[in-house]
């Protein structure tokens, strides 16, 4: 999942349509300088062309650092970076020969093609993230749980793979009522954002309703289901150290590990799953 807040996706789907632009206008600019056969820019030149751009000043800047490792985000950065490979080849031949070869020009046209495609590509998963993310914990919304489980079951028919479910009720009827829904929500936020950023590249986290979760486990058994939970227990409670202020209360995590079988009735099994406790002493 894309392991950003609600916040940080619109700020991205904001930024990523101003950044669309300034790569457009740069590349106005770069059919300008062949057509008109005008000197090619310095920063058109230089090594690190896909730096100096505006796009790039954008892209490589610190803000951004935590998104370099979604796959989507690494592919446009490869991209734009062979895009302005191939500019920087037709400029030279276009200072040395005064011409851009044909073969050479398409080749650039390509690039850009594939490029804006991808950036058509991950602009569309932001904007499917924001519409099915739940705003204030930044798990994936309940409307997607039981449709993606389903797809899930029909790829279980064919691969016969382990899927576990790893079900928390995160008790915070105590801290309400002693410090306040303010604080209940706070340790609710710092309590799945520490799973979200925990969890591996193919699980998922949903908001079951309430402070009740399900986190999908796809290709781990129940036995690798219990380490996952101890693990996220144990980063729930490093996280939430102090998060409930000078008078903290134990916080219970009711949880229960059930197999996806590619035929289990799925409403059923979410609900009568057996939850054990955990207690974290904040």
């Amino acid at each position: 999942m894309i392991n950003v807040t609600s916040e940080e996706l619109e700020r991205i789907s904001r930024t990523m349509e101003e950044a669309l632009a300034l790569h457009e206008k740069w590349r106005d600019n770069l059919y300008r300088t062949f057509s008109c056969k005008l000197p090619p820019s310095a920063a058109d030149m230089a090594e690190d062309a896909h730096r100096q751009c505006a796009f790039g000043h954008w892209f490589y800047s610190k803000g951004n650092a935590h998104l370099h490792s979604l796959p989507a985000f690494k592919k446009i950065g490869e991209l734009h970076q062979e895009m302005h490979g191939g500019a920087r080849e037709l400029c030279r031949l276009l200072d040395v020969m005064g011409k851009v070869p044909v073969e050479k020009y398409d080749g650039l046209i390509g690039q850009m093609a594939k490029f804006r495609e991808e950036m058509a590509g991950m602009q569309h998963k932001v904007s499917y993230t924001l519409q099915n993310i739940d705003p204030l914990t930044g798990a994936y919304q309940n409307s997607r749980l039981l449709p993606d489980l389903k797809a899930e079951q029909e790829k279980l028919r064919q691969s016969g793979k382990s899927y576990s479910l790893l079900l928390m009720d995160i008790d915070l009827k105590t801290i309400n009522q002693k410090q306040g829904h303010n604080t209940g929500d706070k340790v609710l936020q710092t309590a799945i954002r520490s799973i979200r950023e925990a969890l591996g590249a193919g699980d998922r986290i949903y908001r079951y309703g309430g402070a009740e979760f399900v986190i999908c486990l796809p290709g781990k058994g129940v036995n690798d289901a219990e380490i996952v939970k101890e693990e996220l227990m144990k980063k729930i409670g490093e996280a939430l150290s102090g998060v409930a202020g000078e008078t903290p209360d134990a916080l219970h995590i009711h949880y229960g590990i059930v197999k996806l079988d590619h035929d289990a009735y799925l409403e059923e099994l979410l609900d009568r799953s057996a939850r054990s406790t955990y207690t974290i002493n904040m």
